[in-house]
Order: structure tokens, then C-alpha cells, then sequence
């Protein structure tokens, strides 16, 4: 392949020069647009990367590709532009780019047997029965507890049922859409994949091990359960009422009902928040646990270890009547009891619970055992749900770990100036937040949440969860920490505060919330903030899980164009292949034509009142159709955007010309023997080649000569100068005193100069069209203004002078 591509090179290199030209011109401009897309996908992928935004795995897979696919097309046509010079280019990219995907490979899931566990079984397979039926079945086996007879659907089951449906391709293209900030388009393409699920048929391998399933563990016509279990759920990420749970079943809907809970998996809010821990769709397939409906006389939670109790060790009970759905919705403020952590637990007398929603003392007393048995058996501290049926008889239906609160710098002793607006109110999440208060009362307002808001609302619902993200803050007037929207908000860092607020607060009124204290204060107190740790609200998840791969793909490195180490052998990362071929590929445009003007046999004459003899090579694009078909152009013919604009500064009025004199390469003349070229030659004239936004210019102005290249078009991502200066016929201080006067006026436009010998080189790169134009018009107004000025230039001092003057000028004439 390279052999052929060099010999192609070589043979328009000696026989079609002007070929070569085009052929190196279409393939910089190939590059350039891809430079263009690697960029924005560079810019896209760092803030995925570093947690600034949260989007699907399956989108920064995809977004890599479509990077690794830019950036190989870019090494490839630097190769077409300069073969013999980047030959090794694209032997390290192929290596980065191997390494980058092996870093964003996915882990293929898995679809064979077994599809159904026993509870028991559940205990030992985690990867199979996700969080909740596993921590169950070791509540079973470890800890000794009354769990309802029960099996588990196995997340292999979900992956069979994905693929068994042909639904891998439908969901993955939606995943690679999924960004956690869109939340019209969350909602559409989570419902749209939710719609895929209830749609499709479950396998006769895995229904026919539910329909037994069920026989096995009810009695005549009682209901069941179907529970949510996926992968990760209730661990050290707990997952707290994102899925959906199908109560109440009738046996003979068990399949529908699973259907359900496997949809769940995309409702909005679960996938917002897998996103925002950092775990991918794999990691999350939904396992399902099935039990009996337990008639249930009162429920609820209880903490083996209740945060609430801030400076003592104990336990927190809290339940309702009936079914603890209302408790852990967050609709329902529920009964309390305190009751120490002993091994045979009492109720605490300074915290005598409340009659309604609670079981009798001495059941009280048992769950405060189960929990602590719970606790030892499972290594930490844990959050129980539990059941007494009508018949007395107590069941726990789901531990995990607590989701414990960071540690807070405790300042009890500390004085505020400022007077509260609340205080005493139940801390359900703590931590410190700074806000405008803003009421959602209603879907509409919670999807308007706005970022950093402190949200008063009337219920911990759980629509809530799914713009956790942009929360300061929240305060509720009913719900308790039992709710699964505060055991999120904890493991946010977002205070949730709840008790009677009356009319409390204005819409965009700025508070502070105190959810270490239970304290609400007008205004952002700076003493309240201070005293309370920082938290980081992007899980440290999201940026490790993209750890090793990021400095492959989005860390630049080279960065010193000058540097040794600006090599092929240098690029450490996709991001440095595009930084090496963008600015090798504007070096070879740069250098693109000898002094001789090779390839410019098809060049017209430019006809100017200015005395510069020169040709324009149209590359395409350059120069309006009804400009003709003779040898000459007239400067009102051009079309390329950066020549035109050139030559308007170049050509401005205020500059005064010599008619005697004619300005080409009289460097050239004198090596010629006794001027047997005529002035009009090739030889010894300026030219240039031109597209409709692409610019490279040589103007010979007598002993010196200036290289324009430039690309001013509607990208401007894609939009550069470069400008050399090199020469002169005055001695060498005279020539660096003119230089000197170039580099002061560019760099006060903002162009990067750097100075060898009498040589300067100058660049400006990434402005808009109408920005690039006026850079070059100046550019050709100082061109002009040069082209003699070594022949007067004597003081450094002088040199000032002209600056100020030349700026002045171009100020005026608003250039």
C-alpha cells in the first residue's frame, strides 16, 4: 500500500506537478474537516470522561469509534499530502487506537443457564440474583432471620430475554443517545425501550421456570411479589427506589408482571442514576425476585444503626399500618421507636414510641435483635425492611447496607450571627446547601428544576430522583429519611430537611439548608457553608471508570509544535495524532510551492494597477464563472474569501506604489545572466493558489518575501494564518529593525510570532470567518507597508514610533 502511494507520489511529483498541488490541497482539506469532528468529539468525550457530563457507556463507545475513525482518516491523508515524510504515522495510531479500545470494550453479557434460583441458592450467586435476592438469601442462610419462601429470575434470564427478542441493537442505539442533562430526550428513548420490553415475548425456557416457580411457594389463590434485583442494586450503590416492584399479583399475570420489572430497569430515573455512578447497562441487568404477598397488620424500616440519632448508638424503627409502600414512596410520615444497639435491645426511655404505625413492644424488641443479628452476620450496619402479617408473625423482606452519611465537622458549640427561618426540623439527608428556592408542585415544575435550586416540595416522591443533579437542597413537609429519596440524596451529599413549613419561603428567595442541624437560614451564610465538608456531587465512579482510558484518547501532550518530541514516536494519545497531523498538514501547505513556481503552468495573470507580477493557480471554488476562459483574472474576479480580503489590504489607498518599480524576486533577476527574463515570468513573480476559502500566497517584493496560507471559512475550528517574512536588500541590522516592527504590530493582534535570523513567522488559528477577514486584511495592509521600510529604519525608538503610527492608521480606517 505505502509502496504504491509513493510511487503515485513521485511520478506527479516529476511529471504533474500541478497535479500533485490539487491532489495535496483535496486531501488538507479532508483533513481539516476532520480535524473539525475529532475536536468536537474530543471536547465531548473529556467532559463524559472527567464527570462534567453524564452520559450511557454505550455513547462514549460510540463517540471513541466515531474519534478513532476521524483520527485515522486525518493520519491517512497527512500520509497522501507527504508520504516519505510520515510513513510511521500510521503504525502508532493503529497502536493508541488498539489500546483505546480495548479500554471502552463493554463485557459481552451473558445468556445461558441458569434462569432461575432458589432464595437459598440466591445467597451464593450475587452476579446472578442481583443485590436484593442475594443480601436475602444470606439473611437466610447467615443470619438466621424469617424471610418468605421465595426464587429469583436471574439477570441471565434478562440477557436471554434481550437477545431471544433481537432487542440488543434497538436498546444499544438508544444508549448511544443517552445523555443525563436531556431530559425530554431521557424520557423519550427510556420510554421507547420500555416499549420494546413490554412488547416482547418471554422464552418458553424462562416462563415455563417461573409458572413452577410460583406453584412451589403460594398457597391456593394467594398474591406474590415481583421485586426488582438487578445487578448492584441494594450494595455499597444502593439503587433506592429506582426500579419498579409489582405488588399484589395474581398468579396467573406473573409473566406480565415480570415483563414490568424488566422495563423498569429504563424507566427515567434508574437510568439517570446508573449513569451517574458510573455503571454501565451490562452492569445492571435486572434479576427478579418473587415472593408471597405477606398480609401485612403494620411495616416499615428499621436502621441497625439510624444516622438520626446523631451522638449515640442506636437503633431506628419507623412503620406505618399496613403496607410500608407509603413509607418508603416518602407520601407517608411514619411512627418511631429508638432502641439501643444490645444484643437483647430495649426501647429507649428518653424515646418512647408512637402508638399507631408501630408493633407491640416485645416485637419492637425482636426486630431490634434481628437487626443486630443482620448486622453481625452480614459485616455492617444494615436498612431493613419488615412485615407483621395479621397473625403477629414478623418477616424481613430486604436488607442492605446503610447508606451512611459523610462525616460532618460537628460546630454545635459555634455561635452564628445569623437568626434561622427553621430549625428543629428531621434531618432525612445531611449536609449544607446554597439556594433559590423553587416550589415543584406539580411533573411539570419538577422536569423545570433548575440547577443549583433549593426544592420545596410537599412529598419525597420518587420523580423527584431523576434531577437529584441539579438540586442545592430540598425541603419537604412530609416524607422521612426511611424514603428512598433521601437514601439517594445521602449518597448525593444533598441535604433533604422535612417538618412543617407554613409559608415560610418566596419563589427565588436564597437560603441555606443545614441538614446537619435541621436548620433552614435566609440567605447564603458563609459560616454555615464553611463549617461543613465539600462534597464533590459527580460520583468518583463516573471519571474511574474511564481512568485508564482517557489519557489514551483526550490527554494532549504535545503541545510544543518546536519540541523534539513532535514526532509520530511522540503521540501518546488520538488527541495528539491530531494535533501532530493538523499542524504537520498546515507545515506542507505552508512550504506547498518551490521558489520556481512548480505545478503553475495553468496559472492566470493577475491584472493589478499595483506593480507585482503575479499568477493565480484556481485550486476550485476560487474565482467567479464569468470571469472567463483567457490567461488573466482581474482582482474582481477572485471569489477565494481570504484572497480577496488579503488583497484589501494590500491594495488599500493609503498606501503609495513606485510605478517605476516592479516588484518580483530581484534576488532571482540577479543570479539570471543580463536579464534575459522578461519581468512577466514565472521565475521571478508572486503566486498563489486559490479555493473559495483557501489561500496560499508567495508575494516576492523585490530582495524579500512574504508566504501567506490561510484557511477563512464558516468553521471556524477550521480557520487559521501563517505568515513568514524572510529577506531583504538593506543591511542585516536595518532588516531586523523591520522585523522587529512586524512582530510588535502582529503580536498586538494577537497573532504568535517567532523570529529567526531575518525570518518571522507568525500564526493565528480557530476565529471566526469575520475575524479571520479582518486579521487578513491587516495583514495585507502591513505587507504593504513594509516592503520598503528596511531601507529606513535606523533606532529602535523609530521602530516604536511606526507601531504606534501603523495601529493608529489601521484603527481609523477600522481595519
Amino acid at each position: 500500500m505505502y509502496l504504491k502511494q509513493l510511487f503515485k507520489h513521485w511520478t506527479y511529483q516529476v511529471f504533474a506537478p500541478g497535479t500533485l498541488l490539487r491532489r495535496k490541497y483535496e486531501a488538507f482539506k479532508s483533513l481539516l474537516v476532520q480535524d473539525a469532528i475529532a475536536l468536537e468529539l474530543i471536547a465531548d468525550l473529556e467532559e463524559m470522561f472527567y464527570g462534567k457530563r453524564l452520559a450511557d457507556r454505550q455513547r462514549a463507545v460510540w463517540m471513541t469509534q466515531q474519534l478513532s475513525n476521524a483520527v485515522g482518516t486525518m493520519a491517512g491523508q497527512l500520509m497522501e499530502m507527504n508520504p516519505t515524510r510520515y510513513m510511521d504515522l500510521p503504525e502508532y495510531f493503529r497502536k493508541i487506537d488498539f489500546y483505546v479500545r480495548m479500554g471502552m470494550e463493554l463485557e459481552q453479557p451473558e445468556v445461558g443457564p441458569p434462569y432461575i434460583l432458589s432464595l437459598e441458592e440466591a445467597g451464593l450467586f450475587p452476579l446472578l440474583a442481583g443485590g436484593k435476592a442475594a443480601n436475602l438469601g444470606r439473611a437466610v442462610a447467615e443470619g438466621g432471620v424469617p424471610v418468605p419462601p421465595g426464587f429469583v429470575v436471574t439477570a441471565n434470564a434478562f440477557n436471554y430475554f434481550i437477545d431471544f427478542n433481537g432487542l440488543n441493537e434497538e436498546i444499544e442505539e438508544r444508549l448511544r443517545q443517552m445523555e443525563v442533562g436531556d431530559r425530554d430526550l431521557l424520557a423519550r428513548l427510556t420510554a421507547e425501550m420500555q416499549e420494546l420490553i413490554l412488547a416482547s415475548e418471554v422464552p418458553e425456557e424462562i416462563a415455563r421456570g417461573i409458572r413452577f416457580g410460583v406453584s412451589e411457594i403460594i398457597d391456593g389463590d394467594d398474591l406474590i411479589a415481583v421485586r426488582s434485583s438487578a445487578l448492584a442494586e441494594d450494595g455499597e450503590i444502593s439503587f433506592a427506589g429506582q426500579y419498579a416492584s409489582e405488588l399484589n399479583v395474581q398468579p396467573n399475570d406473573v409473566l406480565e408482571a415480570y415483563k414490568r420489572v424488566l422495563a423498569g430497569k429504563y424507566c427515567p430515573r434508574a437510568v439517570a442514576y446508573r449513569i451517574s455512578n458510573g455503571l454501565t447497562d451490562s452492569q445492571t441487568a435486572m434479576a427478579v425476585l418473587v415472593l408471597p404477598m405477606v398480609e401485612a397488620e403494620t411495616a416499615g424500616v428499621v436502621y441497625s444503626q439510624d444516622p438520626d440519632c446523631r451522638g449515640r448508638e442506636a437503633m431506628g424503627v419507623y412503620g406505618v399500618n399496613g403496607l410500608g409502600y407509603g413509607l418508603v414512596d416518602g407520601s407517608i410520615s411514619p411512627d418511631k421507636a429508638v432502641l439501643t444497639r444490645e444484643a437483647i435491645p430495649r426501647i429507649d426511655n428518653d424515646c418512647t414510641p408512637d402508638a399507631g404505625g408501630l408493633p407491640p413492644e416485645e416485637t419492637l424488641v425482636e426486630l431490634g435483635r434481628l437487626a443486630m443479628q443482620l448486622e453481625r452476620a452480614l459485616g455492617c450496619p444494615q436498612d431493613i425492611e419488615w412485615a407483621e402479617d395479621v397473625t403477629g408473625k414478623l418477616f424481613i423482606l430486604q436488607t442492605r447496607p446503610l447508606q451512611m452519611e459523610r462525616d460532618e465537622v460537628d460546630t454545635d458549640g459555634e455561635s452564628l450571627s445569623s437568626k434561622p427561618i427553621l430549625e428543629g426540623m428531621e434531618r432525612a439527608s445531611t449536609g449544607v446547601g446554597c439556594g433559590e428556592i423553587y416550589y415543584a408542585s406539580s411533573g411539570e415544575r419538577i422536569a423545570m428544576i433548575p440547577q443549583g435550586a433549593v426544592v420545596v416540595t410537599s412529598t419525597l416522591q420518587p420523580s423527584l430522583l431523576t434531577f437529584i443533579g441539579n438540586m442545592s437542597g430540598v425541603i419537604s413537609a412530609t416524607g422521612s429519611r426511611a424514603s428512598h429519596f433521601a437514601s439517594v440524596a445521602r449518597e448525593s451529599g444533598v441535604p433533604v430537611l422535612v417538618g412543617d413549613l407554613g409559608d415560610s419561603f418566596e419563589p427565588g428567595q436564597l437560603v441555606t439548608v443545614d441538614g446537619t442541624h435541621g436548620t433552614v437560614y435566609d440567605g447564603c451564610v458563609e459560616a454555615v457553608m464553611v463549617r461543613s465538608r465539600k462534597f464533590e456531587k459527580v460520583s468518583e465512579r463516573v471519571v474511574a471508570q474511564y481512568a485508564k482510558v482517557a489519557p489514551l484518547a483526550v490527554k494532549l501532550n504535545l503541545t510544543d509544535p518546536q519540541s523534539e518530541d513532535f514526532t509520530p514516536m511522540g503521540c501518546k494519545s488520538l488527541h495528539d495524532v491530531v494535533r501532530f497531523c493538523h499542524e504537520k498538514s498546515v507545515n506542507e501547505m505552508f512550504s506547498l510551492m518551490d521558489k520556481r513556481g512548480r505545478g503553475m503552468h495553468a496559472a492566470k495573470r493577475l491584472q493589478t494597477n499595483l506593480p507585482l507580477v503575479m499568477y493565480i493557480l484556481d485550486l476550485g471554488g476560487g474565482i467567479f464563472d464569468n470571469a472567463g476562459d483567457g490567461k488573466t483574472i482581474l482582482p474582481h474576479d477572485i471569489k477565494c474569501r481570504p484572497m480577496w480580503a488579503l488583497w484589501y489590504g494590500l491594495s488599500d489607498e493609503r498606501v503609495r506604489w513606485s510605478k517605476k518599480l516592479t516588484h518580483m524576486d530581484w534576488e532571482e533577476f540577479d543570479k539570471v545572466s543580463g536579464g534575459i527574463f522578461s519581468f512577466d515570468s514565472k521565475l521571478l513573480a508572486s503566486y498563489g493558489l486559490i479555493s473559495e476559502d483557501y489561500l496560499h500566497l508567495m508575494v516576492r517584493f523585490g530582495y524579500h518575501f512574504s508566504v501567506v496560507d490561510s484557511v477563512c471559512g464558516s468553521d471556524s475550528g477550521a480557520n487559521y494564518v501563517n505568515f513568514r517574512f524572510k529577506g531583504g536588500g538593506a543591511g542585516f541590522d536595518q532588516r531586523l529593525l523591520r522585523l522587529e516592527f512586524i512582530r510588535q504590530v502582529l503580536n498586538s493582534y494577537g497573532f504568535v510570532t517567532e523570529t529567526r535570523g531575518d525570518m518571522i513567522d507568525a500564526r493565528c488559528a480557530r476565529l471566526d470567518e469575520n475575524e479571520t477577514q479582518r486579521m487578513l486584511v491587516r495583514l495585507g495592509y502591513l505587507m504593504a507597508v513594509t516592503r520598503l521600510m528596511d531601507m529606513r529604519m535606523d533606532t529602535e525608538e523609530q521602530v516604536r514610533e511606526e507601531v504606534e503610527k501603523f495601529i493608529r492608521d489601521v484603527e481609523n480606517r477600522n481595519g
